[in-house]
C-alpha cells in the first residue's frame, strides 16, 4: 500500500500540498516565524515543494527542501527548487547553518526524537521551527493506531502535553501552541463529500472494508486535531 499522502484518493482532495491546512496553514506558519532576506530555511517532507513555491512568491529567504521519498523530491526539483532525497532524521546539512526549519505533517512519520534533534543540530543558535502535525485528543484508545496505514500522519500522533514535553526536551522554547483542528474537520468533509462517507474514503485508499471500518472506529475513538508549534532554539 502507498503511503497515504501519495494515495489516490488523498491526493485528488489535497491536490499538491498533501496535507491538511494546505497554503492557510503555510501562510500562518510565515506569518509567525517572518523569515528575513537572506536567511536559510529548510522545508523537511517538502513533497513536491508547494510551500517552496509560495515562499519563492511572498518572502525572499534562500529555501531548501528535503523528502524521504524520492519521486516527490524528483517532483520538486522540476520545479526549479533546492530539494534532495533524504530523512529528516538524517539531514544533509552543516551543524549550525539554518535559520528557520518548516515541518508540516511529515514529523509524524519518521524517527520523531532523532527528528528534533536534527533540527537542533542545523539550526543556529536562536533558529526558528515551525511544526505542524496530526495529535490525538484521547490516547485511552491509542492501541487503534494499529487500524491506520502505518506510513500516514496518524500512525505516530500522540497527544498535545507529549508534543509539548518532547520539543521542550530536544532543546525548543515554545513560543506559540496553536489548535487548527477546524482545518483537519474541513478536509475530512472533503473526503466525505468525494467519496459518500468517511468509511467510502479509507474503502477507497485501502481496497478492503474491514480495514476502513477499523479506521473510522480509531478516529471516532481517538479523535485526530491538528497543531502548530512555534519554538526557538535555546541559545545555550
Amino acid at each position: 500500500m502507498k503511503p497515504l499522502y501519495l494515495a489516490d484518493p488523498v491526493r485528488e482532495v489535497l491536490g499538491t500540498s498533501l496535507r491538511p491546512g494546505g497554503e492557510a496553514l503555510t501562510q500562518r506558519m510565515i506569518e509567525l516565524t517572518r523569515p528575513a532576506t537572506g536567511d536559510l530555511l529548510l522545508d523537511a517532507g517538502c513533497g513536491g515543494g508547494t510551500s517552496m513555491m509560495l515562499l519563492r512568491e511572498n518572502v525572499t529567504c534562500r529555501a531548501v527542501g528535503i523528502d524521504f521519498d524520492q519521486g516527490l523530491a524528483t517532483e520538486a526539483q522540476h520545479n526549479g527548487l533546492s530539494v534532495a532525497q533524504a530523512d529528516m532524521a538524517q539531514l544533509p546539512l552543516l551543524t549550525g547553518t539554518v535559520d528557520t526549519v518548516l515541518c508540516e505533517c511529515a514529523w509524524n512519520l519518521t524517527d520523531k526524537q532523532q527528528a528534533l534533534a536534527e533540527f537542533v543540530r542545523v539550526l543556529r543558535p536562536g533558529g526558528l521551527l515551525a511544526l505542524s502535525d496530526i495529535y490525538l485528543r484521547n490516547l485511552e484508545d491509542e492501541h487503534c493506531k494499529g487500524a491506520w496505514p502505518n506510513r500516514s500522519c496518524f500512525f505516530q500522533a500522540t497527544d498535545l502535553e507529549t508534543v509539548r514535553e518532547m520539543v521542550s526536551k530536544a532543546g525548543f522554547e515554545i513560543l506559540q501552541l496553536e489548535d487548527h483542528s477546524s482545518l483537519l474537520k474541513r478536509t475530512a468533509a472533503e473526503f466525505v463529500f468525494a467519496h459518500g462517507s468517511l468509511q467510502g474514503f479509507w474503502e477507497a485508499v485501502m481496497g478492503d472494508s474491514k480495514r476502513a471500518k477499523a479506521a473510522c472506529i480509531a478516529s471516532a475513538a481517538t479523535r485526530p486535531g491538528l497543531f502548530l508549534l512555534i519554538g526557538q532554539r535555546k541559545k545555550a
